[in-house]
């Protein structure tokens, strides 16, 4: 065999090696595609579809405000959804043919029935609320409108009317809520706006509860002074101050009754100098005033303070009642320039120059003057307003030289 077909013989056998060789990775190549093919089927396909269905929901319930109405389902909800989302990007962190996307996928479902139940719930929570606070809202305005009905002319001590302030703009921001659609919010001002007007309420209608319990003393008052007026045959004068009327009798008889306007914190006796209030008790005309020495029409001073006023003065001063420095005041009388609508004397008696003209008249020094807080024995307390306009009475001030 020459060296030429010895060569094509090696050639020949290394082209039969290197074929067997490139079979046998053809087969393996084929081999691991076929399985790649089969594992890649098989594999797990990521839920995207429920999580589309889960996202969509979560947001259809947050706009139902269900995490305002429905606190606790929406939590419930958000927090399966951080989960789905969590195990999805940790299955995804695998190899394709080891990931399990089925516990994501329960997460989801999870979440979407959680967001359609926050949903639910708070549509329901929200038609709940809306009538509660319609009813609420209706409550508490009935209870504002009767408030200022019955004390809007009655000083009730300031700590009442404060409270009572303070509900009412509570109700009013309930309102402004409610308007808003924000029924949570509304239904907690209107809750907070009820106590607030009803304790003020309370403490006012306590307060002239105790007040009038003195209105059998007062109608022996009056009782005594139209026996006095029979008895002297002779003028006298009594004041209802929550009628607001001045009533004239003559040798016992009833001759008239005349509207008057008071000092603003007319409720209750007068106590010191400056407290606008307007004394209770009996008392006499020291002095008949025309307008060379009043600076009203004219005027009937009263012997105010008497000697049972500065009995009271001395013992509330002792008691720490009043101020070590306060004064008893003064100055107290029934005169002119009335009809203003308002009290707002410093504690004296207004009345229309008319009518002064005609109690005058008949008032003569030593005229007695009975002054009571009520004459009723159940007095409404619309019957306070009846002489005035519908406006509170903070009028101004008496002029100076006036009643202390």
């Amino acid at each position: 065999m020459d060296m030429r077909q010895y060569g094509e013989q090696i050639i020949q056998r290394m082209r039969s090696g290197w074929g067997r060789t490139g079979l046998f990775f053809a087969s393996g190549l084929a081999f691991w595609l076929v399985t790649f093919l089969i594992l890649l089927i098989f594999s797990a396909s990521p839920p995207v579809l429920m999580f589309e269905q889960a996202w969509k929901t979560l947001g259809s319930a947050r706009r139902a405000e269900a995490n305002i109405y429905a606190t606790a389902e929406f939590r419930a909800a958000e927090k399966n959804w951080g989960k789905a989302t969590l195990t999805w990007a940790r299955e995804n962190q695998k190899w394709f043919f080891r990931r399990d996307f089925q516990k994501a996928f329960d997460l989801a479902r999870a979440t979407k029935l959680q967001a359609q139940q926050a949903e639910s719930a708070a549509v329901a929570a929200k038609d709940s609320l809306q009538f509660v606070t319609v009813a609420s809202l209706a409550f508490v305005k009935q209870k504002v409108d009767e408030f200022k009905m019955q004390f809007a002319h009655v000083p009730v001590a300031v700590t009442f009317r404060k409270k009572f302030v303070a509900g009412e703009l509570l109700m009013m921001e309930s309102e402004f809520a409610f308007i808003r659609q924000d029924y949570k919010l509304s239904t907690n001002k209107v809750q907070q706006a009820e106590v607030l007007v009803g304790s003020a309420g309370a403490d006012a209608t306590k307060f002239l509860r105790v007040y009038l319990t003195r209105v059998p003393e007062w109608q022996r008052w009056a009782a005594e002074t139209i026996a006095w007026s029979e008895r002297e045959n002779a003028a006298a004068i009594i004041v209802d101050k929550m009628a607001r009327v001045c009533q004239i009798y003559v040798a016992g008889k009833k001759r008239a009754e005349y509207s008057i306007e008071l000092g603003p914190r007319w409720l209750g006796h007068k106590r010191q100098k400056g407290d606008n209030a307007t004394p209770e008790g009996h008392y006499q005309i020291t002095k008949k005033k025309t307008f060379r020495s009043t600076k009203y029409y004219k005027a009937l001073e009263i012997n105010y303070p008497n000697e049972n006023d500065r009995e009271q003065f001395l013992a509330a001063k002792a008691r720490g009642d009043l101020p070590r420095l306060a004064q008893i005041g003064g100055l107290i009388e029934i005169h002119g320039d009335g009809g203003k609508g308002v009290n707002w004397t410093s504690g004296c008696m207004a009345l229309r120059n008319q009518d002064m003209d005609k109690i005058f008249e008949l008032a003569k020094v030593g005229t007695r003057v009975t002054i009571a807080g009520s004459l009723k024995a159940q007095p409404t307390l619309e019957r306070s307003a009846i002489n005035l306009p519908k406006k509170n009475l903070n009028g101004a001030s008496h002029r100076a030289g006036s009643s202390q």
